[in-house]
């Protein structure tokens, strides 16, 4: 089920981790945990990802995050007993402590809010027939060290071989960990000749997007092991 939001915008995803108002309540309220999938759960047909590994010829490996908000307090539902007043009054005094009962009330379950994601990493079959491009040219320097900017001649070759495709074109060992990705999916031909359909998805087209700064590469405890 997690995955079936495959299409959800990572940006907008990380934007709503850190912009909920629990966040006014205790920074550490964003709680990550990391599971495998197989590419067979993913139900659409494009979706956002991030790159959590540096990719090869023959496969992209990427996290698709499923959040969800938890609640930890077992108190925030209790409600509070109300006066019964008849005069008007009283009436008036009670509506007021109503509301701020309830605005408090409102304050303590925000508080309370925990963020959640479920990072679900995926391989994602490479072909030689697939489409590497990237939104907007690639983060390069000049000489002095500043951000290029490049003329529109310059732009003009970056959109490479295939101009008519969008973005630019981009090589599959310039994508690096943490980057954000827009993945479309296609299908093999299969095999013809024994007439037989390869249902095996694959990525068709890798569309750069961003660069996720949260990501944070596994540690290389290579070095630690005993020989």
């Amino acid at each position: 089920m997690y995955l079936k939001y495959g299409s959800f915008s990572l940006v907008s995803l990380l934007f709503l981790a850190i912009s909920t108002p629990a966040q006014n309540a205790n920074k550490n309220n964003l709680t990550e945990t990391f599971s495998k999938a197989d590419i067979s759960k993913i139900q659409t047909k494009t979706f956002t990802a991030r790159v959590s590994s540096a990719p090869n010829s023959k496969s992209i490996t990427v996290q698709i995050p499923n959040q969800k908000i938890v609640n930890n307090n077992n108190n925030a539902n209790n409600n509070t007993p109300r006066r019964n007043n008849t005069s008007s009054g009283n009436q008036a005094q009670n509506r007021q402590r109503q509301i701020a009962q309830a605005q408090a009330k409102q304050i303590q379950m925000l508080k309370s809010m925990k963020v959640a994601i479920d990072w679900v990493e995926i391989e994602v079959p490479v072909k030689e027939a697939t489409k590497i491009r990237a939104k907007a040219p690639l983060e390069a320097f000049d000489e002095k060290g500043s951000i290029k900017k490049y003329t529109a001649e310059e732009l003009k070759t970056l959109k490479g071989t295939n101009p008519n495709l969008p973005g630019y074109e981009v090589k599959l060992d310039e994508i690096t960990p943490g980057t954000v990705v827009e993945i479309t999916l296609g299908k093999s031909a299969g095999n013809k000749a024994e007439k037989k359909d390869d249902p095996k998805s694959y990525a068709a087209l890798i569309m750069v997007i961003g660069k996720d700064s949260t990501f944070k590469p596994p540690a290389d405890n290579s070095k630690t092991k005993k020989k």
